[in-house]
């Protein structure tokens, strides 16, 4: 079992889509995604949704997200929708992801179960177990308020993640994740993460993160009228 203690910071490596970066390979003409199969496998209902938001963004019209309304990133987004680095504590029977300006990922690895009824979160809760280099992660208890990705990509509350860690190089982890949601998809959707360790002092002083709380009435659909009130 290594230890994954550290500061690390993500990057969705070899993704398609309109916005090429440094690392992600030439653009193919596909909306960017971090998400496979493509066209994500949305059920009648929520592909509705998908294209309203999508709509929505073509027009302008800037809709509300967990994040501008105040609220936890959530998963999975966060753990694909990279931009600062997240600090990872790894202790016996626990391995804490500390998220920048939102709530951190508890993984219980001491054999526990998952609660009976328990409440539906953000983060929802999960354990883990390892085999070799890898903790593979079992995460239940979503409340749907997040999405796939920054891009708004949405989800239900019926979500089950299975997720994987592995240490490929000292400073290397390999995220694999997989979304199990019947109301959202009509298939599995899988994504990978490559996180690097970042050792330079500078990346540990990070910038102090705020919130407009007056955002929180921010609607997630697109107003009649096209302007959107604060």
């Amino acid at each position: 079992m290594p230890d994954i203690s550290g500061l690390w910071l993500g990057s969705q490596t070899g993704i398609p889509g309109e916005q090429p970066a440094p690392n992600r390979g030439p653009a193919d003409g596909r909306p960017e995604t971090y998400w496979a199969p493509w066209p994500l496998p949305y059920t009648p209902a929520y592909k509705k949704i998908a294209d309203e938001r999508a709509a929505a963004e073509r027009a302008g019209v800037a809709l509300a997200d967990t994040s501008a309304r105040c609220r936890p990133f959530g998963l999975p987004r966060m753990l694909v929708s990279k931009v600062y680095p997240d600090e990872i504590v790894q202790t016996p029977g626990q391995v804490t992801i500390f998220l920048n300006s939102t709530v951190p990922i508890m993984i219980w690895t001491d054999g526990r179960g998952h609660p009976k009824d328990i409440a539906p979160s953000f983060n929802g809760h999960s354990i883990g177990y390892w085999v070799g280099d890898t903790l593979f992660v079992d995460t239940v208890a979503l409340n749907g308020q997040s999405s796939l990705d920054s891009l708004r990509h949405p989800i239900s509350d019926k979500g089950h993640l299975r997720w994987s860690i592995r240490r490929v190089a000292p400073d290397t982890l390999h995220f694999s994740v997989t979304d199990y949601d019947d109301e959202a998809f009509t298939e599995p959707v899988t994504t990978t993460n490559i996180w690097t360790r970042k050792t330079d002092p500078r990346w540990q002083i990070l910038d102090d993160a705020s919130c407009f709380e007056n955002n929180s009435k921010i609607s997630d659909k697109p107003p009649e009228d096209g302007f959107i009130k604060f």
